[in-house]
């Protein structure tokens, strides 16, 4: 409970940057004429570089980011928060079935 309440405050505060993230993609893709397969390599590549000027610039390997974690985090907590929401909107039944 408490890693997707972390989650959910993490999503929250980085909502807006992913907003404008994924306009610049769409346009990105419009301009380029790109393919979804296109887009998300070119997505890929660009968390890569990321990646690897943390890794060049974080001297101490115990505070480098495990990207792999990173990702497989956010699908789980996206999965366990849609899971739960759509348990929220079924109705739920009393002792006598009301």
């Amino acid at each position: 409970m408490d890693e997707l309440l972390e989650f959910s405050e993490l999503q929250e505060k980085t909502n807006v940057a992913a907003e404008e993230l994924e306009s610049a993609f769409m346009e990105i893709q419009q301009n380029h004429m790109l393919s979804k397969r296109e887009v998300l390599f070119t997505l890929a590549r660009v968390v890569d570089s990321f990646i690897r000027l943390e890794e060049d610039y974080e001297f101490d390997e115990s505070k480098r980011i495990d990207a792999e974690a990173i990702f497989n985090d956010y699908f789980l907590a996206c999965r366990d928060l849609q899971e739960s929401q759509e348990n929220d909107d079924e109705p739920v039944l009393d002792g006598q079935g009301n």
